[in-house]
């Protein structure tokens, strides 16, 4: 994989939430009076990229504190052990990701992507269904979202852009490759995995999400919202309460599909 070319510019959604990912993995700096927060680390051979962006954007990286992960795919990961070792930033996972992260099992997704999971790491917090975290000014509120991974965690902390307070929000795995029937079957994985994720995204549906980051950036149509600021649209394009429900109905008649036709 030619890992240069998924290269992007880091974008600011909030005053304190910005976009310093690639555009196979996302990642996240957000500002606390605790530090940085990282949310994802993006893939191993990436990592160079997001560092490249924190610099840009006139941040130093070793003030990162946390790294909170989505969950324990490789592309969501790749890059933590070796941030860890640069910052001694403390590591949040969901309960159920947390093995996949050590190494224990297979499940980082990285033979499917062609490489090797060798950077693994010790979480320092296993984060469970319901859990609130307080870093600095802002709680993280953490939704068990089971599905895309056991671990998923969707995930929902308070935001603030030109004094105005707002309610960011990602849904934690939102990619059905990893509910094929024959990914579940090469892994041992219970198809209810199938059951769950449908599950998941009713138990999120009603959340109050104002500024809505992508798993992965198609989620909140991060490109759309770019143009539309680049054009210089009235107002913060990336603060939008539609986008939340729009992709999560679009990716439930998807997988209700895919179900279907992959029995």
């Amino acid at each position: 994989m030619e890992y240069w070319t998924f290269k992007l510019d880091p974008i600011k959604y909030t005053d304190d939430i910005y976009h310093v990912g690639s555009k196979t993995a996302p990642a996240w700096i957000i500002k606390s009076t605790d530090g940085l927060i990282m949310l994802d680390t993006g893939l191993p051979k990436t990592l160079y990229q997001i560092l490249d962006n924190i610099n840009k954007l006139g941040f130093d990286y070793r003030d990162i504190k946390h790294i909170i992960h989505s969950h324990g795919h490789i592309d969501h990961l790749g890059g933590t052990r070796a941030l860890v070792e640069l910052t001694g930033a403390k590591t949040y996972i969901g309960l159920g990701d947390e093995d996949t992260a050590r190494g224990v099992d297979q499940l980082q997704y990285a033979n499917e992507f062609g490489i090797k999971y060798e950077e693994v790491f010790e979480p320092d917090v296993i984060v469970k269904d319901g859990d609130q975290i307080q870093i600095g000014e802002k709680t993280f509120t953490f939704v068990s979202c089971p599905g895309h991974t056991r671990g998923v965690m969707s995930i929902f902390f308070n935001c603030t852009d030109n004094g105005k307070e707002y309610r960011a929000g990602m849904f934690g795995g939102g990619g059905l490759p990893s509910l094929k029937r024959v990914y579940l079957d090469k892994y041992g994985l219970p198809h209810s995995l199938r059951e769950q994720f449908i599950d998941s995204i009713d138990k999120v549906y009603n959340e109050k999400v104002e500024v809505h980051l992508g798993n992965h950036l198609g989620d909140n149509k991060h490109a759309e919202k770019l143009e539309a600021q680049a054009k210089g649209c009235e107002g913060n394009p990336f603060i939008d309460t539609t986008t939340w429900k729009w992709f999560l109905d679009k990716r439930k008649a998807e997988a209700l599909e895919l179900f279907e036709k992959d029995k």
